[in-house]
Protein backbone atom coordinates (compact mmCIF):
# COMPACT_ATOMS: atom_id res chain seq x y z
CA UNK A 1 0.00 0.00 0.00
CA UNK A 2 1.30 3.44 -0.96
CA UNK A 3 1.38 5.58 2.13
CA UNK A 4 0.81 9.31 2.06
CA UNK A 5 3.75 11.24 3.48
CA UNK A 6 2.79 14.31 5.50
CA UNK A 7 5.36 16.77 6.81
CA UNK A 8 4.14 18.92 9.72
CA UNK A 9 6.06 21.96 10.93
CA UNK A 10 4.82 23.23 14.28
CA UNK A 11 6.46 25.16 17.10
CA UNK A 12 3.52 24.18 19.35
CA UNK A 13 4.56 20.54 19.11
CA UNK A 14 7.38 21.21 21.57
CA UNK A 15 4.67 21.22 24.26
CA UNK A 16 3.35 17.75 25.07
CA UNK A 17 -0.24 18.82 25.69
CA UNK A 18 -0.55 19.98 22.06
CA UNK A 19 0.63 16.76 20.40
CA UNK A 20 -2.38 14.48 20.78
CA UNK A 21 -3.96 15.44 17.45
CA UNK A 22 -0.96 14.24 15.46
CA UNK A 23 -0.48 11.10 17.53
CA UNK A 24 -4.04 10.08 16.67
CA UNK A 25 -3.61 10.86 12.97
CA UNK A 26 -0.38 8.84 12.84
CA UNK A 27 -2.24 5.72 13.95
CA UNK A 28 -3.77 5.45 10.49
CA UNK A 29 -1.83 2.85 8.51
CA UNK A 30 -2.00 4.79 5.25
CA UNK A 31 -0.25 7.88 6.66
CA UNK A 32 3.42 8.53 7.42
CA UNK A 33 3.46 11.59 9.63
CA UNK A 34 6.74 13.41 10.18
CA UNK A 35 6.84 16.29 12.66
CA UNK A 36 9.52 18.98 12.71
CA UNK A 37 9.57 21.22 15.78
CA UNK A 38 12.06 23.56 17.48
CA UNK A 39 14.60 21.97 19.81
CA UNK A 40 13.62 24.64 22.36
CA UNK A 41 10.74 27.08 22.50
CA UNK A 42 10.02 29.99 24.83
CA UNK A 43 6.37 29.75 25.93
CA UNK A 44 4.56 31.63 28.71
CA UNK A 45 7.83 33.01 30.10
CA UNK A 46 9.41 29.56 30.25
CA UNK A 47 11.89 27.80 27.96
CA UNK A 48 10.48 24.42 26.95
CA UNK A 49 12.91 21.83 25.62
CA UNK A 50 11.51 19.30 23.19
CA UNK A 51 11.33 15.80 24.65
CA UNK A 52 10.41 13.03 22.16
CA UNK A 53 7.45 10.79 22.88
CA UNK A 54 8.49 7.14 22.62
CA UNK A 55 4.87 5.96 22.44
CA UNK A 56 3.83 7.94 19.36
CA UNK A 57 3.63 6.66 15.80
CA UNK A 58 4.81 10.05 14.53
CA UNK A 59 8.31 10.49 13.18
CA UNK A 60 9.56 13.25 15.49
CA UNK A 61 12.45 15.56 14.62
CA UNK A 62 13.65 18.69 16.36
CA UNK A 63 15.94 21.35 14.96
CA UNK A 64 17.57 24.51 16.33
CA UNK A 65 15.95 27.87 15.59
CA UNK A 66 16.63 31.56 15.91
CA UNK A 67 14.18 33.92 17.68
CA UNK A 68 12.58 31.37 19.99
CA UNK A 69 9.20 32.46 21.29
CA UNK A 70 8.43 34.75 18.33
CA UNK A 71 5.90 32.97 16.16
CA UNK A 72 6.20 35.36 13.23
CA UNK A 73 9.98 35.74 13.35
CA UNK A 74 11.56 32.37 14.12
CA UNK A 75 13.14 30.07 11.54
CA UNK A 76 15.21 26.88 11.50
CA UNK A 77 18.90 27.36 10.78
CA UNK A 78 20.03 23.71 10.69
CA UNK A 79 18.79 20.16 10.00
CA UNK A 80 15.75 21.22 8.00
CA UNK A 81 16.51 20.63 4.30
CA UNK A 82 16.47 16.82 4.50
CA UNK A 83 12.78 16.79 5.43
CA UNK A 84 11.94 18.37 2.08
CA UNK A 85 14.68 16.86 -0.09
CA UNK A 86 14.71 13.24 1.15
CA UNK A 87 11.31 12.75 2.79
CA UNK A 88 9.59 14.35 -0.24
CA UNK A 89 6.19 14.84 1.39
CA UNK A 90 2.93 14.61 -0.48
CA UNK A 91 1.52 17.22 1.91
CA UNK A 92 3.23 19.98 3.86
CA UNK A 93 1.16 21.04 6.87
CA UNK A 94 2.46 24.35 8.19
CA UNK A 95 1.10 25.22 11.64
CA UNK A 96 2.42 28.77 11.45
CA UNK A 97 1.04 32.07 10.22
CA UNK A 98 1.21 32.78 6.49
CA UNK A 99 3.23 35.98 7.05
CA UNK A 100 5.91 34.37 9.25
CA UNK A 101 9.56 33.87 8.37
CA UNK A 102 9.07 30.14 8.85
CA UNK A 103 6.36 30.24 6.19
CA UNK A 104 8.83 31.87 3.79
CA UNK A 105 11.43 29.25 4.65
CA UNK A 106 8.95 26.42 4.01
CA UNK A 107 7.85 27.99 0.73
CA UNK A 108 11.43 28.26 -0.57
CA UNK A 109 12.33 24.69 0.46
CA UNK A 110 9.15 23.38 -1.12
CA UNK A 111 9.94 25.09 -4.42
CA UNK A 112 13.52 23.80 -4.38
CA UNK A 113 13.00 20.18 -3.36
CA UNK A 114 9.32 19.10 -3.57
CA UNK A 115 7.39 21.52 -5.79
CA UNK A 116 4.53 19.07 -6.31
CA UNK A 117 3.77 18.83 -2.58
CA UNK A 118 0.44 20.23 -1.47
CA UNK A 119 0.65 23.04 1.07
CA UNK A 120 -1.74 23.62 3.97
CA UNK A 121 -1.28 26.48 6.42
CA UNK A 122 -2.94 27.21 9.73
CA UNK A 123 -3.86 30.65 11.02
CA UNK A 124 -5.03 31.88 14.41
CA UNK A 125 -6.28 35.20 13.04
CA UNK A 126 -9.92 35.40 14.16
CA UNK A 127 -10.75 39.10 14.16
CA UNK A 128 -9.89 42.23 12.25
CA UNK A 129 -7.12 44.12 14.01
CA UNK A 130 -4.77 46.85 12.92
CA UNK A 131 -1.60 44.98 12.07
CA UNK A 132 1.45 47.04 11.34
CA UNK A 133 2.93 44.79 8.72
CA UNK A 134 6.08 45.85 7.00
CA UNK A 135 6.70 45.05 3.37
CA UNK A 136 8.29 41.63 3.98
CA UNK A 137 5.46 40.02 5.99
CA UNK A 138 2.92 41.25 3.46
CA UNK A 139 4.98 39.82 0.62
CA UNK A 140 5.39 36.47 2.40
CA UNK A 141 1.65 36.29 3.03
CA UNK A 142 0.83 36.94 -0.63
CA UNK A 143 3.29 34.27 -1.77
CA UNK A 144 1.86 31.71 0.65
CA UNK A 145 -1.72 32.59 -0.32
CA UNK A 146 -0.85 32.06 -3.97
CA UNK A 147 0.79 28.67 -3.46
CA UNK A 148 -1.35 27.15 -0.66
CA UNK A 149 -3.83 24.41 -1.50
CA UNK A 150 -5.86 24.84 1.70
CA UNK A 151 -6.05 26.88 4.89
CA UNK A 152 -7.01 25.79 8.40
CA UNK A 153 -8.38 28.90 10.16
CA UNK A 154 -9.61 28.66 13.75
CA UNK A 155 -13.18 29.56 12.82
CA UNK A 156 -15.60 30.46 10.04
CA UNK A 157 -15.06 34.12 10.90
CA UNK A 158 -11.30 33.65 10.56
CA UNK A 159 -11.90 32.18 7.11
CA UNK A 160 -13.84 35.29 6.12
CA UNK A 161 -10.91 37.42 7.23
CA UNK A 162 -8.56 35.32 5.09
CA UNK A 163 -10.81 36.05 2.11
CA UNK A 164 -10.75 39.78 2.89
CA UNK A 165 -6.95 39.62 2.94
CA UNK A 166 -6.85 38.09 -0.52
CA UNK A 167 -6.73 34.32 0.01
CA UNK A 168 -8.69 32.48 -2.70
CA UNK A 169 -7.95 28.80 -1.94
CA UNK A 170 -9.86 26.16 0.02
CA UNK A 171 -10.80 27.06 3.58
CA UNK A 172 -11.55 24.42 6.20
CA UNK A 173 -12.11 25.83 9.71
CA UNK A 174 -10.42 23.86 12.49
CA UNK A 175 -10.58 25.12 16.09
CA UNK A 176 -7.97 24.58 18.75
CA UNK A 177 -8.34 21.34 20.67
CA UNK A 178 -7.90 19.90 24.12
CA UNK A 179 -6.50 16.61 25.38
CA UNK A 180 -9.49 15.26 27.29
CA UNK A 181 -7.38 12.56 28.90
CA UNK A 182 -5.17 15.19 30.50
CA UNK A 183 -7.77 17.88 31.09
CA UNK A 184 -10.47 16.13 33.11
CA UNK A 185 -12.14 16.30 36.49
CA UNK A 186 -9.79 15.17 39.28
CA UNK A 187 -9.45 15.31 43.05
CA UNK A 188 -7.32 18.29 44.10
CA UNK A 189 -8.00 18.30 47.84
CA UNK A 190 -4.33 18.29 48.80
CA UNK A 191 -3.46 21.13 46.41
CA UNK A 192 -6.40 23.18 47.68
CA UNK A 193 -5.18 22.69 51.24
CA UNK A 194 -1.66 23.69 50.24
CA UNK A 195 -2.90 26.89 48.57
CA UNK A 196 -5.40 27.75 51.31
CA UNK A 197 -8.39 27.37 49.01
CA UNK A 198 -10.47 24.84 50.93
CA UNK A 199 -14.00 26.00 51.89
CA UNK A 200 -13.81 29.09 49.68
CA UNK A 201 -15.49 29.86 46.37
CA UNK A 202 -12.49 29.82 44.02
CA UNK A 203 -12.58 32.15 41.03
CA UNK A 204 -9.72 31.40 38.67
CA UNK A 205 -7.66 32.81 35.82
CA UNK A 206 -5.01 30.98 33.78
CA UNK A 207 -2.78 32.74 31.28
CA UNK A 208 -0.30 35.53 30.78
CA UNK A 209 -0.48 38.50 33.13
CA UNK A 210 -0.74 41.24 30.53
CA UNK A 211 -2.88 44.38 30.39
CA UNK A 212 -4.75 43.21 27.28
CA UNK A 213 -6.01 40.18 29.23
CA UNK A 214 -8.42 42.49 31.09
CA UNK A 215 -7.25 41.49 34.55
CA UNK A 216 -7.91 44.98 35.95
CA UNK A 217 -11.58 44.30 35.20
CA UNK A 218 -11.39 40.97 37.01
CA UNK A 219 -9.89 42.53 40.15
CA UNK A 220 -12.46 45.34 40.18
CA UNK A 221 -15.21 42.73 39.76
CA UNK A 222 -14.17 40.48 42.65
CA UNK A 223 -13.72 43.54 44.87
CA UNK A 224 -17.51 43.99 44.59
CA UNK A 225 -18.34 40.49 45.85
CA UNK A 226 -20.02 40.13 49.22
CA UNK A 227 -19.35 36.42 49.82
CA UNK A 228 -16.32 34.38 50.83
CA UNK A 229 -14.04 33.85 47.85
CA UNK A 230 -10.46 33.37 46.74
CA UNK A 231 -9.05 34.49 43.40
CA UNK A 232 -6.50 32.05 42.00
CA UNK A 233 -4.23 33.75 39.46
CA UNK A 234 -2.05 31.29 37.56
CA UNK A 235 0.49 32.82 35.21
CA UNK A 236 3.39 35.19 34.75
CA UNK A 237 3.83 38.45 32.92
CA UNK A 238 4.99 42.02 32.86
CA UNK A 239 1.71 43.34 34.28
CA UNK A 240 1.84 41.43 37.55
CA UNK A 241 3.28 44.30 39.61
CA UNK A 242 0.48 46.60 38.39
CA UNK A 243 -2.11 44.03 39.38
CA UNK A 244 -0.62 43.54 42.81
CA UNK A 245 -0.67 47.30 43.37
CA UNK A 246 -4.30 47.45 42.22
CA UNK A 247 -5.17 44.61 44.62
CA UNK A 248 -3.71 46.67 47.47
CA UNK A 249 -5.73 49.73 46.44
CA UNK A 250 -8.90 47.61 46.32
CA UNK A 251 -7.99 45.98 49.66
CA UNK A 252 -8.30 42.45 48.27
CA UNK A 253 -4.66 41.32 48.44
CA UNK A 254 -5.49 38.70 51.06
CA UNK A 255 -8.11 37.21 48.75
CA UNK A 256 -5.68 36.51 45.92
CA UNK A 257 -3.39 33.51 45.50
CA UNK A 258 -0.63 34.19 42.95
CA UNK A 259 1.01 31.22 41.22
CA UNK A 260 3.72 31.70 38.60
CA UNK A 261 3.35 29.88 35.29
CA UNK A 262 3.65 26.12 35.64
CA UNK A 263 4.34 23.35 33.13
CA UNK A 264 1.38 22.75 30.78
CA UNK A 265 0.96 19.23 32.20
CA UNK A 266 0.37 20.73 35.66
CA UNK A 267 -2.31 23.20 34.58
CA UNK A 268 -5.26 20.74 34.90
CA UNK A 269 -4.58 20.33 38.64
CA UNK A 270 -4.90 24.09 39.19
CA UNK A 271 -7.99 24.42 37.00
CA UNK A 272 -9.61 21.68 39.07
CA UNK A 273 -9.13 23.82 42.17
CA UNK A 274 -11.49 26.41 40.68
CA UNK A 275 -15.25 26.75 41.01
CA UNK A 276 -15.28 28.89 37.88
CA UNK A 277 -12.74 30.25 35.39
CA UNK A 278 -12.80 33.77 33.98
CA UNK A 279 -11.20 35.00 30.76
CA UNK A 280 -11.71 38.81 30.83
CA UNK A 281 -9.75 39.77 27.70
CA UNK A 282 -10.13 43.23 26.16
CA UNK A 283 -9.85 44.32 22.53
CA UNK A 284 -7.16 46.80 21.48
CA UNK A 285 -6.18 48.27 18.12
CA UNK A 286 -3.44 45.66 17.78
CA UNK A 287 -4.77 42.62 19.65
CA UNK A 288 -7.91 40.62 20.22
CA UNK A 289 -8.55 37.21 21.77
CA UNK A 290 -8.23 34.85 18.81
CA UNK A 291 -9.57 31.79 20.64
CA UNK A 292 -8.99 31.39 24.38
CA UNK A 293 -7.76 27.80 24.69
CA UNK A 294 -8.07 27.86 28.49
CA UNK A 295 -11.86 28.03 28.09
CA UNK A 296 -12.09 24.58 26.55
CA UNK A 297 -9.49 23.26 29.01
CA UNK A 298 -11.71 24.40 31.87
CA UNK A 299 -14.83 22.92 30.25
CA UNK A 300 -13.02 19.58 29.93
CA UNK A 301 -12.20 19.77 33.67
CA UNK A 302 -15.92 20.37 34.42
CA UNK A 303 -15.31 23.94 35.55
CA UNK A 304 -17.88 26.59 34.45
CA UNK A 305 -16.47 29.44 32.38
CA UNK A 306 -17.12 33.17 32.11
CA UNK A 307 -15.67 35.14 29.23
CA UNK A 308 -15.74 38.69 27.90
CA UNK A 309 -17.26 39.46 24.53
CA UNK A 310 -13.82 40.13 23.04
CA UNK A 311 -12.96 38.51 19.73
CA UNK A 312 -13.73 34.82 19.39
CA UNK A 313 -14.54 34.16 23.08
CA UNK A 314 -18.36 34.15 22.71
CA UNK A 315 -18.15 31.71 19.79
CA UNK A 316 -15.86 29.37 21.72
CA UNK A 317 -18.13 29.37 24.78
CA UNK A 318 -21.45 29.20 22.95
CA UNK A 319 -24.19 28.38 25.47
CA UNK A 320 -21.79 26.48 27.72
CA UNK A 321 -20.79 29.51 29.79
CA UNK A 322 -21.61 33.12 30.59
CA UNK A 323 -20.54 36.23 28.65
CA UNK A 324 -20.01 39.74 29.99
CA UNK A 325 -19.24 43.03 28.29
CA UNK A 326 -15.49 43.57 28.15
CA UNK A 327 -14.15 46.14 30.65
CA UNK A 328 -17.49 46.05 32.55
CA UNK A 329 -16.56 44.99 36.10
CA UNK A 330 -20.14 45.28 37.39
CA UNK A 331 -21.42 42.98 34.65
CA UNK A 332 -18.65 40.48 35.37
CA UNK A 333 -19.35 40.57 39.12
CA UNK A 334 -22.99 39.76 38.37
CA UNK A 335 -22.01 36.73 36.27
CA UNK A 336 -19.71 35.49 39.05
CA UNK A 337 -22.55 35.83 41.59
CA UNK A 338 -24.90 33.88 39.33
CA UNK A 339 -22.64 30.84 39.23
CA UNK A 340 -21.66 31.08 42.90
CA UNK A 341 -25.25 31.31 44.12
CA UNK A 342 -27.06 28.94 41.77
CA UNK A 343 -26.00 25.25 41.87
CA UNK A 344 -28.48 24.36 39.14
CA UNK A 345 -26.95 26.93 36.77
CA UNK A 346 -23.46 25.73 37.64
CA UNK A 347 -24.40 22.08 36.97
CA UNK A 348 -26.11 22.99 33.69
CA UNK A 349 -23.04 24.86 32.46
CA UNK A 350 -20.82 21.93 33.42
CA UNK A 351 -22.99 19.52 31.41
CA UNK A 352 -23.09 21.83 28.39
CA UNK A 353 -19.34 22.42 28.61
CA UNK A 354 -18.47 18.73 28.61
CA UNK A 355 -20.82 18.10 25.70
CA UNK A 356 -19.37 21.02 23.74
CA UNK A 357 -15.76 19.94 24.30
CA UNK A 358 -16.32 16.36 23.19
CA UNK A 359 -18.44 17.27 20.16
CA UNK A 360 -16.33 20.18 18.90
CA UNK A 361 -12.94 20.57 20.60
CA UNK A 362 -11.54 17.15 21.50
CA UNK A 363 -8.30 16.23 19.75
CA UNK A 364 -10.00 12.98 18.69
CA UNK A 365 -12.65 14.86 16.72
CA UNK A 366 -10.14 17.33 15.25
CA UNK A 367 -7.74 14.50 14.32
CA UNK A 368 -10.51 12.68 12.46
CA UNK A 369 -11.40 15.79 10.49
CA UNK A 370 -7.75 16.57 9.69
CA UNK A 371 -7.18 13.02 8.46
CA UNK A 372 -10.13 13.35 6.10
CA UNK A 373 -8.63 16.53 4.63
CA UNK A 374 -5.30 14.78 4.08
CA UNK A 375 -7.14 12.25 1.94
CA UNK A 376 -9.09 14.67 -0.20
Amino acid sequence: MNKKRVLVLSHSYTIKTYRKKFALIAKHSDIVLRIVTPSKWYENFQEVEFVPDETTDCQEFSAPILFSGYGSRFFYYKNIITHFKDFRPHIIHLEEEAWSLNALQVLLLKRLFCPSSKLIFRTSLSAEIKQRFSFLPLLIERLVFKEADAAFPLSVKAGEILRSRGYCGKIMPFPNGVDTELFRKMDTTSLKDKLGLRNHCVIGYVGRLLKMKGLDTLLHAVAQLDFDYKLLMLGSGEYKANLMNLAKELKISNQIVWIDAVLPSEVPMYINCMDMLVLPSITTDEWVEFFGRVLIEAMACEVPVIGSDSGEIPNVIGKAGLIFHEKDACHLADKIRQIASCPSLRNRLIRLGIKRVHSKYSWKRIAENTYRVYNL
